[in-house]
């Protein structure tokens, strides 16, 4: 779903305050025509632009180019206009951590079957469908990005992404997926922390969540300790995740009875627990992830819009829905607020429910210039 945002920005008519007069532009690019009076010039660098009451030229060289047309203002110092800009969602960025352990080769329940019959049973093969499928539908809408662990047949893990994040990457992730087979031992913990440190990294100011996928117990523990578990590592990981603003999605893979509880506490400290137990997300076939990515694919459909600049009084912004005002909530509890560097806003809560079901519609962040309140 796709809402219509329109930004409309009280300017003020003092440059000194950082604003741009309101008014039109002819279509023509030659003339602007003024109010009742007076005058106002903008210096460039390598002109002036006059702007005059009655019919006056727009002309200049570096400064301002004559072929950008004039604006209409009044020269009161009092009066602010208004100017529109279209603004479309942010999507999500959604990072894939995705086991490829030895186990993976099972079947659902645990049991191994070995030939090119039991190949489509096993978790790895159902698994990697399911996620070629899912990536294909929604890489419009979410910017997928995968990462496997191990990357050898022990513990090991590297850093960044098997592939980074982008929007449309249902093909390099197909590829990817095409050129690797289960073998390994489970490092979540690892896996986790290098996943939410790529996603730190990167410079654009989308939502950002990991989706972990795995079927069993942690057992990679610090110092070389492959055969122990490492339950409470992998949990605080995942806790450090979702402190840093990287919530994290708890995915259980076919039977993981050994597993259960530490898939638990991950899924709690990632913030994104179901309400009802199991906490995480089980699955045991192809239908059951989808259905599952499914869930967690509309539960981060983007709240966030993109604004072109931040607003020039940043204490004296309203956003309005379908009529009604949306209140600010620096808290993110139900309301809006501001998202990085004040260049986009966020909803929360009830506010962003009702956006992704579609139910809010007019949209609209205004601006108020400074000493110019909106009421």
């Amino acid at each position: 779903m796709k809402l219509s945002i329109v930004v409309i920005a009280a300017l003020c008519a003092f440059v000194g305050f950082g604003c741009q007069l309101a008014g039109t532009r002819p279509s023509d690019g030659t003339s602007s025509t003024g109010g009742a009076g007076g005058n106002l010039e903008n210096s460039g660098s390598g002109g002036t632009v006059p702007r005059t009451g009655s019919g006056g030229s727009a002309t200049g060289s570096a400064g301002q180019s004559g072929n950008n047309g004039g604006r209409t203002g009044q020269t009161d110092g009092s009066s602010c206009g208004t100017q529109t800009f279209g603004l479309n969602k942010i999507p999500p960025d959604l990072l894939l951590v995705f086991d490829k352990s030895g186990s993976m080769e099972e079947l659902p329940d645990g049991s191994n079957c070995r030939g090119a019959a039991c190949q489509p049973m096993e978790k790895w093969a159902q698994m990697t469908t399911a996620i070629n499928q899912v990536v294909a539908g929604t890489d419009a809408t979410i910017r997928w990005g995968l990462k496997f662990f191990p990357d050898d047949d022990q513990c090991a893990v590297s850093d960044g992404a098997t592939v980074g994040i982008a929007p449309s990457n249902a093909m390099p992730i197909t590829a990817a997926i095409t050129g690797q087979m289960p073998s390994g031992r489970t490092p979540t913990q690892v896996a986790i922390t290098a996943g939410s440190a790529y996603l730190k990294s990167l410079p654009d100011t989308n939502p950002k969540f990991i989706l972990l996928a795995t079927d069993g117990e942690p057992n990679c523990a610090p110092a070389g300790n492959n055969n122990a578990s490492d339950a409470a590592g992998a949990v605080q990981a995942v806790m450090a995740s979702a402190a840093m603003g990287i919530p994290v999605f708890v995915v259980g893979v076919g039977e993981v009875t050994d597993a259960e509880m530490t898939l638990t506490q991950m899924a709690i400290a990632g913030g994104e627990a179901q309400a009802a137990d199991p906490r995480y997300y089980p699955v045991s076939s192809s239908a059951d992830l989808v259905s599952a990515l499914g869930t967690i694919g509309s539960m981060i459909a983007s709240c966030t819009f993109g604004l072109a600049n931040p607003p020039p009084d940043p204490a004296n912004v309203a956003v309005n829905a379908s009529g009604m005002r949306i209140p600010r909530d620096p808290g993110h509890l139900n309301g809006w607020d501001y998202g990085t560097g004040q260049t986009s806003i966020q909803l929360y809560g009830s506010w962003c429910d009702d956006a992704k079901a579609g139910k809010l519609s007019d949209v609209q962040a205004i601006f108020g210039c400074p000493d110019v309140i909106i009421p």
